[in-house]
C-alpha cells in the first residue's frame, strides 16, 4: 500500500484524504517530515491510495505552452509586502471578492509551523499570501475544499507543484469551479529545522515570536531577507549573506526533502492554471522595480488567462519569452542538489542551536 513509497513520498497526504476505512496515519522521521503508515487491521487493501497518489498514478498534464508575464500589483504597499510582484495577492482578492474561497498555506499560531488554510475574506487572505520556505501540513485540506466544491463556490487553490496535482486528482469531477496556482519551488524544507530556527531566535532574543516576514523587502526585493518581530519589542533582521536559514537553504541544500531532489513535476507543460514566482534575470528592469519586487506569471490554461484578465486592471503586466523566465529560474525545470553535508545536518540538529548545525556543515563542506 501507499507506505511502500517511501522516500519518492512528497508529504501531501491525500491519501488519508481517500482511505475510508481511516487506515492512513502519519509519522515523522529523523528529518521532520511526515510519512504514511497504515494500519493492515483496519486496510481493505481497496488500493484508493496508490490510486490517487501524485507519485505512484501520475496526473497527465492537459495544460498548454505558457504564455508568460512579468508584472506586480499596483498597490504599492501590497506589493511591498508581498513575496514578489503581488501577483497571488490580486488573483485570491478576486476570489475573495466574488464571495468564493481561497486555499493556501499560512503559519499556526507561534510561527513555528504551517497548514493549509480556507479562507474568504481579507484576513485569511494576507495570513496565506507569502513564502514560508518549509513544508506545510495538508491533512484534511482536500477533503475540505472538496466541501466547498460541493456547495457550489468557486477555490482558488495555491501550493507546491505536488500539493497542486494532489488537488487536481481528488477534485477532478469540479475543474469548472477549481483554479489551481503553483509556484517555482525550490523544494520544501523541513518543518523540524524550520521550528529549530525559531526556537534558536527565541531563546536569543528572549522573547516569543510575534510576526515572521522571509523575503522582507526593507532592503529590497533581492535581498532575501528575514525579519522577525519578537513579542518583547526587539526585532531581528538578516539578509541573504547573514541568515543562516537562508543560506543553509540556498547555498546548503541542508534541508529540502529526499524526494524534492528528485522532483516528478517539473516539467512544461505545468500541471497548473497559473504559475507564480520570482522573475529572477529580468531584462530591463528598473532599479526601483527591482527593489519593489517583480512576479513571474506562467498562463498555462485559457481559464488561468482568463483570470489574469480579470484582474488586468488591478496590475502591470508585460508579456515575456518564456527562455528567459527558464533562464533565470532553473528550478522551473531541475531539482535541487542534495547538499553534501544534508545527513550531517539532521544529527547535528539534535546536539546543538539551528545556526551551529548550519555552520559546522558549511565548515565540513569547505
Amino acid at each position: 500500500m501507499i507506505d511502500k513509497v517511501k522516500e519518492r513520498c512528497t508529504g501531501c497526504k491525500l491519501c488519508a484524504d481517500v482511505c475510508h476505512a481511516s487506515a492512513v496515519s502519519f509519522s515523522e522521521n529523523e528529518d521532520g517530515f511526515w510519512y504514511p503508515i497504515v494500519d493492515y487491521e483496519k486496510c481493505t487493501m481497496c488500493r484508493q491510495c496508490l490510486d490517487m497518489c501524485p507519485i505512484e498514478s501520475p496526473l497527465v498534464t492537459t495544460k498548454c505552452m505558457p504564455i508568460v508575464y512579468a508584472g506586480w500589483i499596483k498597490n504599492n504597499e501590497i506589493r511591498i509586502k508581498s513575496t514578489s510582484g503581488g501577483i497571488y495577492y490580486a488573483l485570491a482578492e478576486a476570489f475573495v471578492k466574488s464571495e468564493n474561497y481561497i486555499v493556501g498555506c499560512a503559519y499556526c499560531s507561534g510561527y513555528k509551523s504551517a497548514k493549509h488554510v480556507v479562507a474568504n475574506d481579507e484576513r485569511g487572505l494576507v495570513a496565506i499570501m507569502g513564502s514560508k520556505y518549509f513544508q506545510s501540513d495538508t491533512e484534511n485540506i482536500f477533503k475540505l475544499t472538496k466541501e466547498i466544491l460541493d456547495h457550489g463556490k468557486k477555490v482558488l487553490f495555491c501550493g507546491t507543484p505536488c500539493q497542486c496535482v494532489a488537488m487536481q486528482k481528488y477534485a477532478e469531477n469540479y475543474k469548472e469551479n477549481l483554479t489551481v496556482v503553483d509556484f517555482i519551488c525550490r523544494g520544501v524544507n523541513s518543518p523540524k529545522a524550520f521550528k529549530a530556527y525559531m526556537e534558536e531566535i527565541e531563546g536569543k532574543y528572549h522573547s516569543d515570536i510575534q510576526f515572521v516576514n522571509l523575503k522582507n523587502k526593507k532592503t529590497g526585493w533581492e535581498s532575501l531577507a528575514t525579519y522577525i518581530k519578537l513579542k518583547n519589542g526587539q526585532e531581528y533582521h538578516k539578509d541573504r549573506e547573514q541568515d543562516w536559514w537562508i543560506k543553509g537553504f540556498i547555498k546548503g541544500n541542508l534541508y529540502m526533502r529526499q524526494s524534492c531532489h528528485h522532483c516528478e513535476f517539473k516539467t512544461l507543460p505545468r500541471f497548473s492554471d497559473i504559475t507564480i514566482g520570482d522573475f529572477w534575470g529580468i531584462d530591463k528592469a528598473s532599479e526601483e522595480d527591482k527593489f519593489k519586487g517583480i512576479s513571474l506569471i506562467m498562463c498555462n490554461s485559457f481559464k488561468g488567462l482568463n483570470l489574469l484578465k480579470h484582474i488586468e486592471s488591478e496590475v502591470v503586466l508585460e508579456k515575456k519569452a518564456l527562455s528567459l523566465a527558464v533562464k533565470g529560474n532553473p528550478c522551473i525545470l531541475h531539482s535541487a542538489t542534495e547538499g553534501k553535508n544534508r545527513s550531517d545536518f539532521f544529527k547535528l540538529i539534535n546536539e546543538m542551536v539551528f545556526s551551529e548545525a548550519v555552520k559546522k556543515c558549511f565548515e565540513n563542506f569547505k
